[in-house]
């Protein structure tokens, strides 16, 4: 589960760079413009705004939603390879307990077993490991397009020359008079809950 949010908090940062970069690569004629007037004028210019990236995954119902369904999968994975690797346990132990009294050709059979018993579990593991990632890839990306919709909306006036992610790690100071999460997250609730009506 800590390597699924992890990866899940990866994906969001890499999403966020992301927007950055298509933020600054679309401006070309603005940051040219711009390059020649004074850095006073510029700074007097920039409007910024920011999402607090926390608070938005915990008051986000979409979001709350998606993560119960993924912690759901990832139950229901843990659960079957557990299972899984109790039956390769017990079966190993009862082979091992007959091998004195096994023929060569019934160690070797037993062998084979084993051997595709560890098998058929590394690759349900494999398997469930591609599914949650996909899944949980795919619902990262459907979120990040639901903000940028918004976001895009929100700004209509252009009040806002950038919109950032606030992550602890990633912006060491803010102003909370450029916090625009609760905006945002009742924004976005709004949203999905006129999508499920």
């Amino acid at each position: 589960m800590k390597n699924i949010l992890l990866a899940s908090n990866i994906i969001l940062l890499a999403l966020v760079g992301y927007l950055y970069y298509l933020h600054f690569s679309s401006d070309k004629k603005t940051a040219v413009r711009t390059s020649h007037v004074t850095d006073s004028t510029v700074q007097a210019k920039v409007r910024v705004a920011y999402i607090d990236l926390d608070s938005l995954q915990n008051n986000y119902d979409l979001y709350k939603k998606i993560k119960a369904e993924s912690d759901q999968k990832q139950q229901t994975a843990a659960n079957e390879i557990t299972a899984m690797q109790a039956r390769y346990q017990t079966r190993a132990v009862e082979l091992q307990k007959k091998g004195a009294t096994m023929t060569q050709q019934e160690q070797s059979e037993a062998m084979k077993e084993i051997n595709q018993m560890q098998q058929n579990l590394q690759d349900k593991k494999q398997k469930w490991d591609n599914e949650l990632y996909d899944y949980n890839s795919k619902m990262k990306e459907d979120i990040l397009k639901r903000l940028q919709d918004f976001l895009k909306e929100y700004n209509q006036d252009s009040k806002y020359d950038y919109i950032l992610s606030y992550e602890p790690a990633f912006m060491f100071y803010k102003d909370s008079t450029l916090n625009i999460t609760k905006d945002v997250i009742v924004g976005l609730n709004e949203r999905y809950s006129n999508e499920k009506k």
